[in-house]
């Protein structure tokens, strides 16, 4: 009896799901009323047919199957913490807090270094998903796949003296820079109960009085928010006397919405459908194979580099591209090794337990230039800088460290923040 009772339940479904297929499915509420299903609850537009997209023979325009298996192989889909669920971190790595923060509105959101603020949510989600096909889109209340948000993200920016920047490029962009922005929600720039606060990057701090106390391992924004200042050209500690802060021309196509982060991290796929499109690597692993490959073909467009086109090899001899790159990579080896010379350092810091103090501890990572520089900082042994603008090197290299690109999202203006804190380092 069990058995025919599970056969017809079966094959109802199956008779239903293939009705609906063909006929398309009816708004929020069915015929009688309920809602469809979990993911309706926005509702459906009149007249969408869910073969439409879900069938692959006729899914020719949005291919939502090949979509979903390159956002498995994503960093978003694969890294993203979803388990950070509190409500500092919610809006950002869970589906429910991201569309919390939607629903509230994103232009509501406020930037506070004495208080948790920017992209938080109003409660933790404990029983969260990933960000996933429905936090960014809205497919079936709009019939079609554009972004939830496309409104301009102000940038805040943690360097007193500076002021907020906005970032209005591509739609798309301006929906993955929801998330991908600074924000204050961690301790280490306001008191909470016995927390100490470490210091607030200040390049006006130059006297011989003016103390820098460092806290954190990690005295810099949250490791999302760096590629977005980067590109704006700001987000760095400036040292007062230099004239060499530009942009590269990245920052001037974002500024005139002529480029947008989907360009280059929803490339056109390569054939291994291992990167570019919905996995958003430009970098990626190649099945197999254990060296980093690129998927450059973002960068070779018409107003792009299609008259000098970037190749996909970094150990190209006549790689102009990467040979900044390398550049890069090269600096911040050598403001990090300055940081661990303490003949250096022990000219701007107080010694602890009578010894002159690193100013940096670092990891070697396996792929070249991932090098992990931690500040030499605890809450129990704090880092003490004097005069406190000096600090503002350290802030540089972690700065570029989590940006990642390694000078490839604005050279000229990452190239400067490194240059001008080792000549710093050098006096």
């Amino acid at each position: 009896m069990m058995k025919k009772i599970f056969c017809s339940f079966t094959i109802f479904g199956i008779g239903l799901f293939i009705i609906t297929a063909m006929t398309g499915c009816e708004g929020r509420t069915g015929p009688e009323g309920k809602d469809a299903s979990e993911s309706a609850l926005e509702g459906f537009a009149p007249g969408i047919k869910c073969a439409t997209c879900h069938n692959p023979d006729l899914d020719t325009t949005y291919r939502v199957l090949a979509k979903e298996v390159q956002y498995e192989a994503s960093g978003h889909f694969d890294g993203g913490d979803f388990s950070h669920n509190s409500y500092d971190c919610a809006g950002c790595h869970t589906n429910e807090g991201f569309l919390e923060r939607y629903s509230r509105g994103f232009g509501n959101e406020t930037f506070n270094l004495t208080a948790p603020s920017g992209p938080i949510c109003n409660q933790g989600y404990p029983n969260a998903s990933p960000p996933g096909c429905f936090t960014c889109h809205s497919p079936h209340s709009r019939a079609n796949f554009t972004v939830r948000d496309s409104s301009a993200v102000n940038i805040f920016t943690l360097i007193a003296g500076r002021t907020t920047q906005q970032w209005n490029s591509s739609n798309a962009s301006n929906l993955c820079v929801k998330c991908h922005q600074p924000r204050m929600t961690s301790t280490f720039m306001w008191a909470s109960g016995t927390t100490p606060a470490s210091w607030q990057p200040d390049p006006s701090k130059t006297n011989t009085t003016d103390t820098a106390k460092i806290y954190t391992s990690r005295w810099n924004n949250h490791v999302s928010g760096e590629p977005t200042q980067t590109l704006l050209g700001t987000g760095g500690f400036e040292f007062t006397g230099y004239s060499n802060y530009q942009s590269s021309y990245h920052t001037t196509l974002i500024n005139n919405k002529a480029l947008g982060c989907e360009d280059c991290h929803m490339a056109t796929v390569n054939s291994s459908n291992q990167n570019g499109g919905h996995t958003f690597w430009v970098r990626y692993l190649a099945s197999g194979s254990t060296s980093p490959s690129y998927n450059v073909n973002g960068c070779n467009v018409s107003g792009c580099h299609s008259s000098n086109p970037v190749v996909a090899s970094a150990t190209a001899p006549d790689a102009a591209h990467w040979g900044k790159r390398a550049t890069i990579i090269a600096k911040i080896a050598e403001l990090g090794k300055l940081m661990m010379d303490t003949t250096i350092t022990q000219k701007w810091s107080l010694p602890q337990s009578g010894k002159a103090v690193p100013w940096v501890t670092v990891t070697t990572s396996t792929v070249i230039g991932d090098s992990s520089w931690a500040a030499n900082a605890s809450t129990t042994k704090p880092l003490v800088i004097t005069p406190a603008f000096k600090a503002g090197a350290l802030w540089n290299l972690q700065q570029v460290q989590y940006e990642k690109s390694h000078g490839m999202h604005n050279y000229k203006y990452v190239l400067a923040l490194l240059q001008n804190s080792i000549d710093e380092l050098k006096k």
